[in-house]
């Protein structure tokens, strides 16, 4: 019987890496649609990251009581003296 490398040892390298001939055949078609896949999700997850940037930057937190400088170094040397 004949020894015939098996389908995955076809479309690689003997040292196992890079493209062999076959495996850039076969990869041809597709190129378009992989970048167009590639630009549509680099698009989404940067508008989704800029938007939360944003979203972040119009907090506003005017409406949350402070308490004063004077108060809490008054609590945290209470707290120490325990």
């Amino acid at each position: 019987m004949e020894h015939q490398p098996t389908r995955e040892k076809l479309y690689s390298t003997s040292k196992g890496y890079g493209f062999s001939p076959a495996l850039q055949r076969t990869r041809k078609p597709f190129v378009v649609r992989n970048l167009l896949t590639l630009a549509g999700l680099v698009t989404f997850t940067g508008s989704v990251y800029a938007y939360s940037l944003l979203a972040v930057k119009q907090d506003d937190f005017s409406d949350v009581p402070m308490p004063s400088p004077e108060a809490t170094a008054a609590a945290l040397a209470a707290e120490k003296d325990k």
